[in-house]
């Protein structure tokens, strides 16, 4: 394979393409900005629920600390399955 062929070359390159595209719209903030409230909210009130009930048991911080769920990637990345 010669490197100064331009014949062998052109035929053996891929094909570039140019970068995909994505528009944020206005609408497309709202909903989002929408969703993450109702996120943040229904987080808020899980942990006050948990907080709640964690104390009526034992204090010990070991105690506490295993009783909390560790989230998965799915959940630390906000991924939502489809339900």
């Amino acid at each position: 394979l010669d490197p100064l062929d331009t014949q062998t070359l052109t035929s053996t390159m891929a094909l570039r393409r140019p970068p995909t595209r994505i528009e944020l719209k206005a609408d497309d903030v709202e909903e989002y900005d929408k969703i993450m409230k109702e996120r943040r909210g229904n987080l808020e009130k899980s942990q006050q629920q948990k907080s709640g009930s964690d104390f009526l048991g034992s204090t010990t911080p070991s105690s506490f600390m295993s009783t909390q769920k560790k989230p998965s990637a799915a959940e630390r990345i906000g991924y939502r399955r489809p339900r």
